[in-house]
């Protein structure tokens, strides 16, 4: 169960103020994706909601403060999903294919950009709070990936001199950078949505050694449907004769 939001002055809020603090969130967001962050302001946001500036003060101590609420609300519709024996699963327990997860992710991206850039940009500048809020939303993912990366190791499907550690985060970063960075992206001469898809499909396939990795994308099975392992013998698995 969610924790009660608080004022500021650390008292819990009632319904009416619970209901005021998310109008006030969804017209920090409306803000955003309208103006960007330079153009946001605080006066804009309370006329917005139909309250005066100093009654804003009421739920968050600054814009920031709005923003990083914003940002671990949003960090909670982050695509579910988990990697079982069989390989990975939706927020459903069915199996997906990495293609399948990698679009979810672009549309959550995608429904949630202005903010989500946001959020990375404050990042990027060294704001530590909004770096843990980033790590807090990601932290799911990387344990799953980690672990099914160490199953792998094991089972001979992934590289063991690979960090774990170090390829479930890298994986999950560079799925979120190349989410952000896909309007720019089309200066490179990506072409669709679909075929970025496709190319980090391709890069998770290999990495987690799963999926039809060899076959053309026309031939590959649905999204919804894990196919084969990988069948040519990893380099490390290999013996010269």
């Amino acid at each position: 169960m969610s924790p009660v939001p608080i004022s500021t002055d650390g008292q819990p809020l009632g319904q009416r103020g619970i209901r005021t603090r998310q109008r006030i969130l969804e017209a920090v967001a409306g803000a955003i994706e309208q103006q960007g962050l330079r153009g946001l302001r605080l006066a804009d946001v309370a006329d917005e909601v139909g309250i005066s500036p100093p009654a804003f003060y009421q739920y968050f101590n600054d814009l920031d403060e709005a923003i990083l609420a914003l940002c671990e609300e949003i960090g909670g519709f982050l695509p579910a999903f988990s990697f079982e024996d069989e390989g990975l699963t939706n927020g459903d327990g069915h199996a997906e294919s990495t293609r399948g997860f990698i679009a979810r992710f672009f549309e959550y991206w995608d429904a949630h950009r202005a903010v989500l850039w946001a959020r990375n940009i404050a990042v990027t500048a060294g704001d530590e709070r909004f770096q843990k809020v980033r790590a807090e939303t990601f932290r799911p993912m990387v344990a799953a990936l980690e672990a099914f990366i160490e199953a792998g190791q094991r089972e001979g499907r992934i590289d063991p001199s690979i960090s774990h550690v170090s390829l479930g985060a890298a994986l999950t970063m560079t799925l979120d950078r190349m989410c952000m960075l896909k309007p720019q992206l089309k200066e490179w001469g990506t072409g669709s949505s679909d075929d970025l898809v496709d190319a980090l499909a391709y890069v998770f396939d290999r990495a987690l050694g799963v999926g039809n990795q060899g076959a053309p994308r026309a031939e590959r099975g649905p999204s919804t449907d894990l196919g084969r392992r990988w069948q040519r013998k990893p380099p490390w698995r290999r013996t010269t004769r």
